[in-house]
């Protein structure tokens, strides 16, 4: 079973990140994911507010790193022979903020099914099917090296406009508030084979 898993984390990469997410009735949530990242202290925000108006390179770099500031750490992880998949939650409260998931995948363990152009296909696909939310809130690269072929993505919910992510996957349905559950996302994959660590 691991191994059907794991050949539907490969193929579907940043789909099975999003499809984990379902809709659920929360009402500690806060109401706008501006105002999670203005929880900590005015100051705090109004800095951020300046660092967007001075450049954008900077904002996305700023951006991400003030995501996953004061927030907790979950992490998840499946394996068998082909390889591991290992999910990285960031969150507060039951609010998910950032997710981060890294593959690896050993190319000379894997079927004849699954090859090395049949995961850069994949990631290809991918990237066509997420164009519209790459490098805003969603990212995904991939990478050969050493006869292991690495595939990572990273959604922060904090930026990533949540509507295209529900036109791109009908079955993602963010809060009533826009923002994601952590205990629904986390449960999801442990009901599909990953365990804590």
């Amino acid at each position: 079973m691991n191994k059907t898993i794991k050949t539907v984390a490969i193929l579907f990469t940043a789909g099975l990140l999003l499809a984990g997410c379902v809709q659920k009735d929360n009402t500690k949530a806060t109401t706008e994911s501006t105002t999670k990242s203005t929880t900590k202290a005015p100051a705090e925000s109004k800095t951020k507010e300046s660092s967007k108006e001075k450049s954008s390179s900077s904002t996305t770099v700023d951006t991400k790193e003030d995501s996953k500031a004061g927030a907790q750490k979950t992490v998840l992880e499946i394996s068998d022979e082909n390889g591991k998949s290992v999910m990285t939650l960031y969150y507060k409260g039951d609010t998910l903020l950032v997710q981060e998931k890294v593959d690896d995948y050993n190319i000379a363990n894997m079927d004849g099914e699954t090859t090395l152009q049949g995961l850069k296909a994949s990631v290809a696909n991918s990237e066509e099917k997420f164009k519209d939310v790459l490098g805003k809130g969603f990212e995904l690269k991939s990478e050969y090296k050493d006869g292991i072929f690495y595939i990572s993505n990273t959604i922060d919910y904090t930026k990533v406009d949540l509507k295209k992510l529900q036109e791109i996957v009908p079955g993602f349905q963010p809060l009533e508030d826009n923002t994601i559950s952590y205990s629904t996302t986390k449960d999801s994959f442990i009901k599909s084979g990953y365990v804590e660590k």
